[in-house]
């Protein structure tokens, strides 16, 4: 009687780290969409290679990639199929794919796969871990733990993420590169310059956001208030700085009248101040500005934003209601 087994695929390279059982039948690797275990890198061709599993074991056939496809550190000649053994390592760009080959009898010692190759090709909505997870029956029964196995080589630490918009791979420069040199080393190390330049055009090509008061980065505010001989002290919020900025050319064309003083107030505060210059009995060029109560606590900054934006020649009286 054929002893039966069942099959895995150890997937670990850019962005992936997981862990596929090998349904009976043809299953294709490459970058483009549609395969059974697409890998999505430069270095992959859109067909690359050919999983055929059977009960008794699987074969791995090359595709013909552009850049070839190594079994145990041996490159495999192209559409010749080779048997796969048990911790078999296959190399395809660069991803690193563990084969392993475990007998029926033995399998639910093995902690199971997260999900198959072709489970992944036809329903990526699903998450892992709905697919993956066993009944909870299942889930409450401890099953006896494998010995670790041994971690296959990866081209670099895949715990490191690379900043956002980035990758640890060149995703422009390598273009530039004549086909005989756009190998897996040169793509990381034109991912370094790529790191260093990149940013460098994101500000260049956004420099407009740093000059709107609303979407300029909170450290280049100062540079903005420069331009309007500004100058906030700790009492001032991030908001009320970026509003101040936004509505400072009106304020400052309208610089000494009563509505210049009333939207500084306003800004300052979150309250709208009462302004009398027309009352009977006033004193001639004297003028009373009424706040809050609330707003007593930084009665000296009020004063000096009254003293600042006042009409010339004027006093006031300020009263906190």
């Amino acid at each position: 009687m054929t002893e039966q087994f069942e099959f895995q695929l150890h997937v670990s390279g850019p962005e992936i780290e997981k862990a596929f059982r090998l349904p009976p039948g043809k299953i294709m690797i490459g970058r483009q969409e549609g395969n059974s275990l697409p890998l999505p890198h430069f270095l992959v061709s859109r067909q690359h290679a050919q999983l055929d599993c059977a009960a008794s074991g699987c074969q791995i056939t090359d595709l013909g990639s552009a850049n070839g496809t190594l079994l145990n550190g041996e490159k495999l000649a192209a559409h010749i199929p080779m048997p796969l053994a048990d911790r078999a390592v296959i190399q395809i760009g660069p991803f690193t794919l563990t084969f392993r080959q475990i007998p029926a009898a033995v399998k639910d010692a093995v902690p199971p796969p997260t999900t198959t190759a072709a489970e992944t090709a036809v329903s990526p909505g699903i998450t892992t871990e709905e697919k993956a997870a066993p009944p909870k029956a299942q889930q409450e029964k401890p099953a006896p733990q494998a010995a670790p196995e041994p971690e296959a080589e990866r081209p670099f630490p895949t715990d490191l993420a690379p900043p956002p918009g980035l990758s640890r791979h060149s995703t422009r420069f390598i273009d530039y590169l004549p086909g005989i040199y756009q190998t897996d080393f040169m793509s990381r190390f034109m991912a370094l310059f790529e790191s260093i330049i990149i940013p460098l055009e994101w500000n260049a090509d956004n420099f407009d956001m740093f000059l709107d008061p609303q979407t300029a980065p909170s450290a280049f505010l100062p540079w903005l208030m420069n331009w309007f001989n500004l100058a906030f002290d700790d009492t001032w919020s991030e908001a009320q700085r970026r509003t101040m900025l936004a509505e400072a050319h009106a304020i400052h064309a309208r610089h000494g009248t009563k509505w210049a003083l009333r939207r500084v107030l306003e800004i300052y505060t979150g309250h709208t101040p009462e302004i009398d210059d027309e009352s009977e009995g006033q004193d001639p060029f004297i003028f009373t500005v009424s706040l809050p109560a609330a707003c007593k606590e930084n009665a000296a900054l009020i004063e000096q934003l009254i003293n600042a934006y006042k009409p010339a020649h004027t006093s006031y009286r300020l009263v906190y209601s």
